[in-house]
């Protein structure tokens, strides 16, 4: 579904939270093959993707960088560390130059 959202939207996402365990297409998968679907569209401002998981070794870790994951949080994770997160990485608005 993650993949889906991102091809429906024509403008792209500012910051997608991404779950590494999940059915069918597992997080890292699907972190390939949005960042692949942003290549092809010459995305100026790829999305941010969270990746928020309970996988905590090394090599998911690892993984999910590789995969094109931004920043890799191990649940639980507070709203105000949530909070924190958005307001250091808030993009600039897509329609900016």
């Amino acid at each position: 579904m993650a993949v889906e959202a991102v091809e429906k939207r024509m403008d792209g996402y500012d910051i997608i939270f991404m779950d590494i365990s999940m059915p069918v297409m597992n997080g890292f998968e699907a972190t390939r093959a949005i960042r692949s679907l942003e290549n092809e569209r010459d995305e100026r401002r790829p999305a941010t993707i969270i990746a928020l998981t309970g996988l905590s070794s090394a090599r998911d870790e690892t993984e999910a960088m590789t995969s094109g994951v931004d920043l890799f949080l191990t649940k639980p994770v507070s709203l105000k560390e949530v909070s924190r997160l958005l307001d250091e990485w808030q993009p600039k608005s897509r329609t900016d130059n």
